[in-house]
């Protein structure tokens, strides 16, 4: 089978098993953002949150307070001892506002965290993550670790620069796309210059040669910062947040 970029874009776009899952409660919560005063839409999406987040939090060690939901909509999970996790549905911006807070004693054990988020299973990974600083995607089958490819088919490193290289072509109507493929034609058809010179021209053309490294840091930090608020993918915000760990490693050393 040729691989070809529309392929690729169909691959994707797939969603996971998961992403599926939780599409049901988004829709359960998009009536209940509709209709906030229809017991029915509240009670919809407060079962979609008792099937599907409920176990992922008790995982977790927390538990759900449903009455708080039903009194005042609030989703509120709570260990009892150290920690209470409450998310507003309806936040601001249409997002789940997301509000971590230590309870009596464990002030110096817990951070206190405001942050709004645009799904309910970004806000799962997010407490996964952040706060019990937990490792794996949550939501999803323990056995799924990669996108499906029909027949297990694989995709070599060669194949894919060359439907990049279509893709480019198709978008640009064969235009170099940027000074970097300009410097990796001349190399890749003449010869004439090396990887490492190709690079620093790359770098001279980008002003990358005159960045300093706490200048390059900071600027991926602020790209990190953007993917992680902006992300729509809990996979994506998740890889963002650790990348942004070993950022903070790489400048401690």
């Amino acid at each position: 089978m040729k691989v070809t970029a529309d392929y690729l874009r169909q691959l994707i776009k797939e969603e996971t098993q998961g992403e599926m899952e939780f599409a049901e409660l988004e829709a359960a919560r998009q009536n209940y953002k509709e209709n906030p005063r229809d017991d029915e839409a509240r009670h919809q999406f407060g079962m979609m949150v008792e099937k599907l987040v409920e176990p992922l939090m008790i995982d977790m060690g927390l538990f759900f307070e449903a009455e708080a939901f039903y009194n005042r909509g609030e989703l509120v999970f709570t260990n009892y001892k150290t920690i209470d996790v409450t998310i507003d549905p309806l936040g601001m911006m249409g997002r789940y506002d997301v509000q971590v807070t230590p309870l009596p004693g464990a002030e110096d054990e817990i951070e206190p965290i405001d942050i709004s988020l645009d799904t309910m299973k970004g806000v799962a990974q997010f407490v996964n993550d952040k706060v019990f600083r937990s490792t794996g995607m949550v939501g999803e089958p323990e056995t799924q670790t990669e996108l499906p490819l029909e027949n297990k088919m694989r995709i070599t490193k060669s194949q894919l620069q060359q439907v990049i290289r279509e893709a480019i072509a198709e978008e640009t109507s064969g235009k170099p796309s940027s000074k970097m493929a300009d410097y990796e034609s001349d190399y890749r058809d003449n010869k004439r210059i090396s990887g490492k010179d190709m690079l620093a021209m790359y770098d001279a053309e980008q002003g990358l040669d005159k960045m300093s490294a706490e200048e390059a840091m900071e600027e991926l930090d602020n790209i990190l910062t953007d993917i992680r608020q902006t992300s729509t993918d809990a996979r994506s915000a998740k890889q963002a947040y650790r990348a942004e760990d070993m950022l903070r490693v790489i400048t401690r050393g």
